[in-house]
């Protein structure tokens, strides 16, 4: 089973858990254009936090944030669709709506959003 990341940043007690994204994996994270772009975003606009990348089976003290629990790490608010909706409003990215999976489970579903920047 592949490992998910999600990025943590201990000095604001905010993470980015991409839910909703077609990306969650090392290699997802970083050939999707679209979470490249909140990633970039985010670490450009947090300059000198303590940020990190752990994974989805994070264990307490096994990676770099050490002493965040993980009660703490859940407590953190997750500022990916304040993310999205600052890249949307600068051009960056698209909204093309949500793809739903099952009808009878409205919240099963995927953003469509496309990285635009470079079709300027």
């Amino acid at each position: 089973m592949s490992v998910g990341y999600y990025l943590i940043n201990k000095t604001k007690k905010e993470q980015i858990t991409f839910s909703h994204l077609p990306a969650d994996t090392a290699n997802e994270l970083t050939g999707n254009p679209v979470t490249s772009a909140i990633t970039t975003w985010y670490m450009l606009k947090n300059l000198g936090d303590e940020i990190s990348f752990i994974p989805d089976q994070y264990y307490e003290n096994e990676y770099s944030l050490k002493g965040a629990s993980l009660d703490e790490i859940s407590d953190y608010d997750d500022v990916t669709n304040l993310l999205i909706e600052d890249l949307i409003s600068l051009g960056i990215l698209k909204d093309n709506g949500i793809e739903h999976f099952f009808e009878d489970e409205p919240e099963v579903y995927m953003r469509r959003l496309e990285n635009i920047w470079m079709d300027k």
